[in-house]
């Protein structure tokens, strides 16, 4: 018969990676969503003010800012500051990896 008991430490790491990269991929789209929303709205908001003449945008400006506020000193982006962050020491990172990827599709 098997040795099952030596397989449970790693097995047990990977399904809670999973499970936890799936809560983790299934919130951030969700955030994603929102977070498009509401960029979508405050633009029109904002061009809507702009043709009325309320309001006058320099968006080269806009965009200089924009752009210094993703890329960190280091040259990396927001994007993959917050992927490290997320996975900084986990055992488990390929379940995570492959549960982020699952929760992300479904969210």
């Amino acid at each position: 018969m098997p040795n099952f008991e030596s397989l449970m430490g790693p097995l047990a790491g990977l399904g809670f990676g999973g499970i936890a990269g799936a809560v983790v991929g299934y919130a951030a789209k969700k955030l994603t969503k929102m977070v498009a929303i509401v960029l979508g709205a405050v633009f029109i908001i904002i061009q809507v003010m702009s043709y009325n003449g309320w309001i006058q945008v320099d968006w080269v400006a806009l965009q200089t800012t924009a752009e210094q506020a993703v890329e960190s000193e280091g040259g990396r982006s927001a994007a993959e500051q917050g992927w490290q962050i997320l996975t900084a020491n986990l055992p488990w990172g390929g379940g995570f990896v492959a549960g982020f990827a699952i929760g992300f599709k479904l969210g």
